[in-house]
């Protein structure tokens, strides 16, 4: 089964800051952004355009192992010149390529995409479920068993304070931040981070509201 990259890929790749995150200060530039239906898409680009239409956008390093023996990157831009694919470069102190179905890229929504799609790519490697984007305050929704679980992915900078006011009242909460942050939320939810969602087995990425590790068993593969 294709999969995400080993734990040391990503340290290697990312040794500190999130490659999601608003201070890498990027700079985008677009290589292309004029998109065509494909006629006779692979299986696995059906699976990619579905997992670009459910989250909006995903870097190269997210989406290269859906083909084997490092096929990914190669295939990925030519989708791109294809024009099957937008393709975007990211400079900043990472530097990505970044794919999309979008004609125009958005950077603070495509980075907030981007954690979405970490966790909807790692959780469908041990347990079927579907993902759309979702609407403001969430990035998204993950359909699990049947239960659909909003997605609220959290950035540095953001006013975590005004939270309580602005989200509406949902029965679970899934929030993705890009550091371990404490939420005054009257709700049950399960936080996790966007470097444990790259470096750790899904079933020790997730937290209790107090900080504490919770093993979701239901996500062991």
């Amino acid at each position: 089964m294709t999969g995400a990259l080993c734990v040391n890929d990503m340290q290697e790749l990312f040794p500190e800051l999130s490659p999601f995150s608003l201070l890498n200060y990027y700079k985008a530039s677009t290589i292309n952004d004029h998109i065509i239906e494909p006629r006779f898409p692979t299986p696995r680009e059906i699976m990619l355009l579905n997992i670009l239409k459910s989250c909006g956008t995903a870097a190269s390093f997210q989406l290269e192992n859906l083909w084997p023996n490092k096929e990914g990157r190669r295939k990925l831009k030519k989708l791109a010149r294809q024009r099957i694919i937008a393709r975007y470069k990211l400079n900043g102190k990472h530097k990505l390529n970044v794919y999309s179905l979008n004609p125009y890229l958005d950077l603070e929504t495509a980075l907030r995409q981007m954690a979405f799609a970490q966790l909807y790519i790692k959780m469908r490697l041990v347990m079927p479920c579907s993902a759309t984007l979702g609407p403001e305050p969430f990035t998204g929704l993950i359909n699990l068993y049947g239960k659909p679980y909003p997605v609220l992915v959290i950035r540095k900078g953001d006013a975590v304070s005004m939270l309580p006011s602005k989200l509406p009242n949902v029965p679970r909460l899934i929030v993705v931040a890009e550091e371990l942050t404490k939420l005054n939320l009257d709700m049950d939810y399960r936080i996790t981070t966007d470097r444990d969602l790259m470096d750790k087995p899904l079933y020790l990425a997730f937290r209790l509201p107090d900080g504490s590790q919770e093993k979701v068993v239901q996500f062991a593969c």
